[in-house]
């Protein structure tokens, strides 16, 4: 897929009236320094009049038409025929948020004994506050209770170089080993097969900027994976793809999430409770090189 815009130059040159001259068409080669070839012939083909042509190679291109419009042809080329500008792009993906949760039950049977309270250690144990109590007959009859309290303050940036009009991509990650199993039957019976597959957790974006003076425009890809739970290896993941303006050297937001999180269950003798809210942005930020 290509992508182009029109320079103010483009602009003014499409406003004037394109008319052939009742002269004869002329052919000239023109040698390009910057621009690459294709990207040339597609900005000026609307410029040539009826009848014309323009094509290129090598670094050249190759117009045919009157001797009027090839002035402006020329015009216009000059005008973006220039050193590409060099870009710095950032890309900035937070996560913030707290998470509250709890659960309670109670379990077990009681007639007569002894009853004792003990609290588990929070930073060796997850049992949280256990209440139980015991008979002789080795009836018991147990409470627990277990809160959690988590937070989430990440800030995550890459950054990236390039020139306008070219696109660039940055990815960092790993890949993570993922056990399979599966079964087959065969005549002998059923064989179960032990494999590993890798799965890639990445984290960047791709671009594409386009400038008009000191506005710019992106066609963006942003990509945040990170692991969720490593013990089971869940992985999170977001990810945008959307084409954005702004000026240069000004941040400017590609979107966000904002959730609140209220939920509760029972089941017999259980109660759970998760509370919390989490908000995601991404942002990205445009500036020239020297």
């Amino acid at each position: 897929m290509k992508y182009s815009t029109t320079p103010p130059a483009i602009a003014l040159a499409l406003l004037i009236p394109l008319v052939a001259s009742a002269g004869e068409f002329v052919l000239e080669v023109i040698p390009l320094h910057h621009r690459m070839t294709d990207e040339v012939v597609e900005i000026l083909r609307p410029l040539v009049v009826p009848g014309g042509s323009i094509t290129g190679m090598n670094n050249q291109i190759i117009v045919r038409t009157t001797a009027t419009n090839l002035t402006q042809i020329k015009e216009v080329l000059q005008s973006i025929d220039r050193p590409p500008r060099r870009l710095l792009i950032t890309v900035k993906q937070d996560i913030g948020g707290d998470l509250t949760g709890s659960e309670s039950s109670l379990s077990g049977r009681v007639r007569s004994g002894d009853v004792t309270i003990s609290t588990g250690d929070a930073g060796q144990s997850k049992e949280g506050l256990v209440i139980s109590g015991k008979d002789g007959e080795g009836n018991v009859i147990r409470y627990r209770t277990l809160s959690t309290d988590s937070r989430a303050d990440e800030r995550n940036t890459q950054r990236v170089q390039t020139v306008e009009g070219q696109p660039a991509l940055i990815q960092i990650g790993t890949s993570v080993p993922v056990a399979e199993h599966s079964t087959v039957t065969t005549g002998s019976g059923v064989v179960v097969q032990d494999t590993v597959s890798y799965r890639d957790v990445t984290s960047g974006f791709h671009v594409l900027p386009r400038l008009n003076g000191e506005n710019v425009t992106l066609v963006i890809t942003p990509q945040l994976s990170r692991f969720k739970s490593k013990a089971h290896g869940v992985i999170e993941t977001q990810a945008i793809e959307t084409t954005v303006s702004g000026r240069l050297g000004e941040w400017i937001a590609l979107g966000g999430i904002a959730q609140q999180i209220d939920d509760q269950g029972r089941r017999n003798l259980t109660t759970d409770e998760l509370q919390g809210r989490e908000s995601r942005s991404v942002w990205v930020l445009v500036e020239e090189l020297p």
